[in-house]
């Protein structure tokens, strides 16, 4: 599925899907478009799918009718209507919502012959039950039947995607991603301008023989505005000339600067191979060639530093980073040709986060909260910038780059780590202090490994959605493994109680029942917690999400590949949690240390321990080790072995945890404040009659309605005055200079408060 018109197609081919084994297959697909969202696309779709039928006017031809005909034509005893196989017919109802067609007693007698389907037949809709618009098959994620792509809620969006579906739908998806697709985006869509047309050409999409009326139009302007004959000059020649930036070309260029993977990649092989007329002075930002032979230096440079100490390393870093930034930035790194300098400049930061303050365990604990999770962040995001992308495999220094960057990192990172774990393990001779009580709070989000720079990025993007949130840290227990610290960071942790041995390092429940997760959730229950997705607000609930630790283990570093969609989930969660009027907890069990290349291996040899983990053992009474031991934190009589400073002891470990340091034991805690669901209204209807303007709205209670110059708004009001909304969300507005006849306008709705809740553009007096 390369287009998201072929993406729909799809889609509506799989509703039909059933188990055979134990469903009798739908009699048809019902497609509900209240808003009629989707009429522009009907064309094209009658083309790809035989079985669509349209509920209208009589139209044979088109494949469209009233009910009766449909309940005709699905059951194929209309001459003319048949299409191959047995697959079901999708019944397309633009103007009628599947609420309607449920409402038995209230539906219209013309469709009530349809009623049946809602039963009888599958639907075609988000699977919350909601049908289709154009904007939410566009935007929702691909988990839930939709492209994930980025599109904006206003009302100005979407009037401009009903305009620009039939083009909008027909673009591949990857030049897509990424893109905000709002109104001004879209509008550029309907009218090509010279930037977009040329980059349309240089890629071979644009040709004379393909839309002669299209590229006549370029050429006009081509000639007059870039001084070039695109029917005379080969695209290759005009390229050169496009990174040189010369007569105008400037502005095609920024064009093509400004997309990222998967924008005229037509365009980008056509600029690849091109040399800049002065290699010493070519910038690597604009031309590919000069931007690989620094990549090139910059890989050597890198894996030069694999024995360096850590003051050699860091120098060297900052160095690099400080030669290469020019390069972060430009199309070639949008494209993944940059991932060393990206990395670099990652590695800089990690170089220059300053040491934790060591005085006493909670001011360690304060700095790391404070800003040492800053160094982690940075060695992560390094690792993240040398990860994978789709159709790296033509990329053959994939693996030299991530050898080099590891090379580098280690020789920073490793040591940092070392000091760091062994600092916290000497302020804490007695084992973890105890943490207080938790905060008080709606729900409990509980993420398991959600490690202090992880819950750093996760806090901004929940800011970024306008969530409110307060970020702390408390202790973990020891050792800090999921069997331990799970229970004591969740609200049923008062009514468990230590074993006698540290099998398993879980404790017990009243019941003397081992504390396994079924267990946990039966005592939360027992507290009035539900552990299962609720919207009641009224309801405390225990949410679980993320699975940072299980990719830890699973995948060791390349975790660090799919950290970005991981948060990406667990934001959604949570704002689907404060949404509902709740205050969240956002907690976890522990954190890790995560080293490329492997952490150092401690001694601690099999036949001593009962139980060996990663970072924690437990030692067979009367074996001789000088090792280390703290007590448990369910029960000081327990004592357990210690991994000193970072290390492991079991070879091979990259991600590891169960022992102390800051990275494992200072745990976050987000609080998230409760976000009211964002007002809507809908603008039902406008209908000029000379300078007045009538409206209609749904869902406008207390809101107020304005007319401003220009299709976006930007500027003043042009109305007598600004109107309230009655109770059925009419009123009217009266555009008192005649001379705005025909003027661009954009109409209003307004909270109290000033907030534009709904909007539309229009022309005054129609």
């Amino acid at each position: 599925m390369s287009t998201p018109l072929e993406a729909l197609i799809a889609a509506l081919r799989t509703a039909a899907d059933h188990d055979p084994r134990a469903e009798a297959p739908p009699e048809a697909v019902l497609w509900c478009d209240a808003p009629g969202d989707f009429l522009p696309l009907l064309p094209a779709l009658r083309r790809a799918l035989p079985n669509l039928l349209t509920c209208g006017d009589h139209d044979p031809a088109r494949r469209q009718g009233p009910a009766v005909w449909l309940r005709a034509a699905l059951g194929r005893a209309v001459p003319g209507v048949s299409w191959a196989g047995d697959t079901p017919a999708i019944l397309y109802l633009p103007g009628v919502a599947r609420e309607t067609l449920r409402a038995a007693e209230d539906c219209p007698k013309p469709l009530q012959l349809l009623a049946w389907f809602v039963v009888g037949g599958a639907t075609f809709g988000h699977p919350n039950a909601r049908d289709w618009t154009l904007r939410g098959f566009l935007s929702a994620k691909p988990a839930y039947g939709g492209l994930g792509l980025d599109v904006p809620q206003d009302e100005t969006t979407r009037a401009a995607l009903a305009a620009a579906a039939p083009k909008l739908f027909d673009m591949n998806l990857a030049e897509l991603a990424g893109r905000r697709l709002d109104a001004p985006w879209l509008h550029a869509l309907l009218v090509p301008d010279l930037a977009e047309d040329t980059l349309a050409w240089l890629g071979g999409s644009l040709t004379p023989d393909g839309d002669k009326p299209r590229f006549a139009a370029f050429r006009a302007r081509a000639r007059a505005e870039l001084k070039l004959d695109p029917a005379k000059v080969a695209p290759a020649t005009a390229a050169a000339r496009m990174l040189r930036r010369e007569d105008g070309w400037g502005a095609v260029w920024d064009r093509f600067a400004s997309g990222g993977r998967g924008f005229h990649e037509d365009v980008a092989a056509v600029l690849a191979p091109i040399e800049p007329p002065d290699p010493l002075l070519a910038s690597p930002a604009i031309y590919a060639r000069a931007n690989a032979r620094q990549e090139a230096d910059l890989r050597a440079a890198l894996a030069k530093l694999a024995d360096a100490d850590e003051r050699t390393a860091r120098e060297a870093v900052t160095r690099l980073a400080a030669q290469h930034g020019d390069r972060c930035d430009g199309p070639w790194a949008a494209r993944g040709q940059a991932r060393l300098a990206v990395a670099v400049r990652c590695l800089a930061r990690l170089a220059n986060t300053p040491p934790l303050t060591v005085q006493t365990a909670d001011s360690l604990a304060e700095a790391y909260a404070a800003g040492g999770w800053e160094a982690d962040d940075a060695a992560l995001r390094a690792l993240e910038a040398v990860a994978p992308l789709p159709d790296d495999g033509a990329i053959a220094t994939l693996q030299e780059d991530r050898a080099a960057l590891v090379a580098a990192l280690r020789a920073l990172y490793a040591p940092r780590l070392q000091r760091e774990a062994q600092a916290l393990q000497a302020l804490l001779p007695a084992g973890m202090p105890p943490s207080g009580p938790p905060v008080e709070s709606d729900a409990v989000l509980f993420v398991d490994g959600l490690r202090m720079d992880i819950a750093h990025r996760l806090a901004a993007l929940l800011r970024a959605q306008g969530a409110s949130v307060e970020a702390g840290w408390r202790w973990t227990g020891f050792p800090s493994v999921t069997a331990t610290c799970k229970p004591l960071a969740s609200p049923a942790a008062t009514r468990l109680r230590g074993a006698e041995a540290a099998e398993g390092f879980e404790p017990l429940a009243p019941d003397g029942k081992r504390a396994t997760h079924a267990v946990l959730m039966r005592e939360l229950a027992a507290l009035g917690w539900r552990t299962e997705t609720t919207l009641v607000a009224a309801d405390r609930c225990w949410i679980e999400a993320g699975h940072f630790d299980k990719d830890g283990h699973e995948q060791q570093s390349r975790m660090a590949d799919g950290i970005g969609a991981a948060l990406s989930a667990v934001a959604a969660e949570a704002l689907r949690l404060v949404r509902s009027g709740r205050r969240v907890r956002i907690t976890t069990d522990h954190g890790w240390l995560l080293l490329a290349g492997g952490l150092p291996v401690a001694s601690l040899p099999a036949g001593l321990t009962e139980t060996r983990w990663r970072r924690c053992a437990v030692v067979k009474d009367g074996a001789a080790t000088t090792v280390t031991r703290l007590p448990w934190s369910w029960n000081p009589a327990v004592s357990i072995a210690i991994a000193p400073g970072a290390h492991v002891f079991l070879s091979g470990a990259e991600y590891a945890h169960g022992g102390i340091s800051p990275q494992e034991s200072v745990v976050p805690e987000l609080i998230v404040a409760p976000l009211a669901a964002p007002r809507r209204a809908v603008i039902v209807d406008v209908e000029w009659s000379g300078l007045r303007l009538r409206l209609r709205a749904e869902g406008a209670d207390g809101l107020v309605a304005d007319l401003k110059l220009g299709a976006e708004g930007d500027g003043a009001s042009i109305v007598d005055r600004a109107r309230d909304l009655d109770a059925d969300g009419r009123t009217s507005l009266l555009v008192p200079d005649d001379f705005l006849l025909g003027k661009p306008a954009l109409l209003e709705l307004r909270a109290p408060d000033g907030h534009v809740v709904a909007a539309r553009s229009v022309v005054v007096g129609g």
